[in-house]
Order: C-alpha cells, then structure tokens, then sequence
C-alpha cells in the first residue's frame, strides 16, 4: 500500500474507479505453471485446471487490495490502482493517513476479507461434502477441490500477512499500534527493524527450504521496510514546511515571444532544464528540455516559445504545504512546481533536486541537534 504506481503494467478492469493492472512479470509465473505441469507430464486439460486454479488464487488477491482501497475510500484516501506481481498484489494508495486508527481500519480490512472468503468457502465445503479437505491439485471433485483451495489459500493469506514483516499487513498493524503512544517516525522505526529481521528470515528460510518465492517476499520486504522509513524520515522533516520556505528564487525563464533558437543557446551556456515561459513577466507555462529539442529537431528554431506547447503545471500559493504540493506535481508529471502570489507574481520554483536538498538539510540540523542536547 501507498507505494509508487509500477510501470509496464496491462490494465485488465476498473472498479469504483480503481483500475486493476497485471504487471508483465506475472507473465513468467503463468510460464512457470506451465511448465511445470507439461514437464510433470500434464496436458492441455491439467494446464487449464491449474491455470484456472491461479485465476482463483489470484482473485482473492485482487479483493484483499480492494479491501485496503475500499476502506481507504471511507477515509477519503483515493487508490491509483491495483497492481498484480507473481508475488502478490499491491494497492498504490496516494497516502496513508497520519491517524494511526485510520491506518489500522485501512490496513486490517484486507486481511479480513481473506477471513471472510475462507469462512464463506468452509460453510458451502460443510455443506457439500462435510468439511472434507482435498488436495486441490489431486483426484477428487472439481467443485470439492476449488472449496478446498479457497479455503486454505485464504487461510494461508490471512496468517501470513498478520506476520510484522513491515511494510507488511502485519508490519503496518504494528506501526499503528505503536504510532497510538509514540511519535510516528520512531513507531516507524521500530516497525521497520522488526520488518528487517522478518525479511532476513524469510530470505534465508527461501533460500534453504528452496521456495523461491519467500526468498523474493524477503527481499520485497527488506527493500519496503527502507523505503518506508525513508517517507516516514521525510514527513518528519516536512512537517510544517511550506513551498516559500524550500521554493528557490533562481530559475530559468525566459518571455514568450523569445526564439527557441534563443532558449537552446541559454541551454548550452549551462542552468537549468526546464524552461519557465513568462507572458509580460507572468507565469505562462514550463517548456521541458526535451520538447526544446524536439522543436529544434523539427526545424522550429526560430519559433517563439509560445509557440510550442508548454506544459502547464498549475501554480501553488506559497503558504501551500510544502510536502503533498510536490507530491501531486510528482504525481502528475510536472518537472517544476510554480510558486504564486495571489497577484499572480512568479515567486519561484520547486524541483526534485532541491525537493531532496532541503530535507537533506533539515535532517542534518535535527542530528545536529541531537547531539548537542546529547
């Protein structure tokens, strides 16, 4: 959850506005099963049994994300979408929200549905065929068999990811529960050392019992746990900051009726990238590098700038809160985020670079800190 939207994804459907996608890596355990069935020598109607059976494993997935995405909603939380790897699925919330109650809800929700499918498959398994488990890849009755698999596919789901391996379900339980008595970057800390220690284990359990799969969830969760104590190590340093406190009042920019000819001599003589494009000295547009060169390739150098289509990343008002400010201008693709004043006066600019540099700063003066009241 609240992770990046991967890239080289297929979208396969979309529900209450949350798109579901298959990442092209699933592609290679849908290669595995079959081979693995035609090198046990199944045919093609155990290669569609088993397939079949994967559909269904990985439906309970896709309904134990959108329990996540679901009651985020009721949080007013939006989810980008919902990704399916060969190891799992993983919902892209756009943030998790600071009150930890609300992030337990979140969180549990998923699980719970892997808890519910599991009873809902038990009952109709009891009455069916009296609760008699089958292996579901064994003889047997194919509705029997599906039971069988519901049910302990969901079970296995439902403890596995009660686990606190952080940025696991069970890491994030444990986040929150701890975030309801400490400062959320220490809740944060802890749980990701604990999610460490899980995730060696799980590596080294892979490795010797020879699963691959927990071998690549250790690694997944290794890396998780970092990167969540990096975000949570951010928000920190942000707490509070606006965009006029970390914006930069030096910039490139350049007027509208300026050639690009003009624009790609300032590029050469070194500075920035991206172009502000100003009309009478107000903001007008930001002109990438690569549309610069394109225009150039295109034999437009002695166009105006206005003349080619700029990216129009929309201005914030300088008290706007420095941290979810650029995550949306990150979110929609926009090199540089516009500082303006309510006169429409171009303040400055936020990028990526000095985005990293001001935290980079802020958390150097809180060691320092530290270690003098050490």
């Amino acid at each position: 959850m609240a992770a990046p939207t991967l890239g080289g994804s297929l979208a396969l459907f979309s529900f209450r506005g949350i798109k579901v996608h298959v990442h092209w890596t699933f592609l290679l355990l849908v290669a595995w099963v079959v081979f693995s069935v035609s090198k046990g020598g199944g045919g093609p109607r155990e290669i569609a049994v088993q397939l079949a059976m994967l559909a269904v494993v990985f439906g309970c997935v896709v309904l134990h994300e959108y329990g996540h995405a679901l009651t985020a909603l009721h949080y007013h939380v939006r989810t980008r979408d919902i990704t399916l790897l060969p190891i799992g699925g993983m919902a892209s919330l756009e943030r998790m929200p600071e009150d930890p109650l609300q992030e337990l809800w979140i969180t549990v929700a998923g699980p719970a549905v892997n808890l519910v499918i599991a009873a809902i498959a038990a009952v109709a398994l009891n009455m069916l065929y009296g609760f008699h488990l089958l292996d579901p890849m064994g003889p047997g009755p194919l509705p029997a068999r599906a039971l069988t698999l519901l049910f302990a596919f969901n079970i296995g789901l439902f403890l596995f990811n009660l686990l606190p391996a952080f940025p696991m379900d069970g890491g994030r339980i444990l986040r929150a529960l701890l975030s309801m008595r400490m400062p959320r970057t220490q809740a944060t800390r802890i749980a990701a050392s604990v999610g460490r220690m899980m995730a060696i284990g799980l590596l080294f359990a892979g490795l010797f019992f020879g699963e691959p799969f927990l071998a690549l969830i250790g690694v997944f969760v290794l890396i998780g746990a970092g990167a969540e104590l990096r975000a949570a190590r951010e928000r920190a340093a942000l707490t509070g900051v606006t965009v006029r406190q970390m914006m930069r009042t030096s910039y490139w920019a350049m007027e509208g009726h300026s050639s690009v000819q003009q624009a790609v001599d300032a590029l050469l003589a070194g500075g920035d990238h991206d172009l502000v494009v100003l009309s009478d000295g107000r903001y007008r547009g930001i002109l990438t590098r690569k549309r610069l060169i394109e225009a150039l390739s295109a034999d437009r150098g002695g166009s105006r700038l206005d003349e080619i289509p700029l990216l129009e990343a929309r201005p914030v008002p300088p008290d706007a809160p420095a941290r979810s400010a650029f995550a949306n201008a990150m979110a929609q693709r926009w090199p540089l985020l516009p500082v303006q004043a309510p006169d429409g006066e171009l303040l400055g600019v936020v990028d990526a670079e000095n985005y990293a540099e001001f935290i980079m700063v802020q958390q150097a003066r809180e060691a320092g800190r530290t270690r003098h009241t050490d």
